[in-house]
């Protein structure tokens, strides 16, 4: 419980963080999404739908798949995961105000 409240509070501070950026300073800004287990689902086919969505630059698998357990520890720690658990996972993409810049 307390590594998960720790958790929420980090992501709260990076992104207040972020938030106070002018738009032009912020190029990125972080997602948050919230995903329920399907059927055959795996922590590794996961972690490649979700990876793909990141792209703040290259991601390492492991580093990637280690976010989501520790973003989701409460679940990790007492078992593997199953159908209609639901995850928090997060990654980074263009943010809309800099997306375009330098198109014209």
């Amino acid at each position: 419980m307390k590594k998960a409240v720790l958790v929420a509070i980090s992501l709260f501070l990076l992104t207040s963080v972020a938030n106070a950026m002018t738009p032009g300073e912020k190029a990125y800004c972080l997602v948050t999404e919230n995903y329920t287990v399907q059927n055959n689902d795996t922590l590794d086919s996961i972690t490649r739908r979700y990876i793909v969505k990141n792209t703040y630059g290259k991601r390492e698998f492991h580093e990637f798949r280690d976010g989501i357990i520790e973003l989701n520890y409460d679940i990790f720690k007492q078992r593997d995961i199953r159908k209609g658990d639901n995850l928090v996972i997060t990654y980074w993409i263009p943010n809309e105000d800099t997306k375009d810049e330098g198109t014209n």
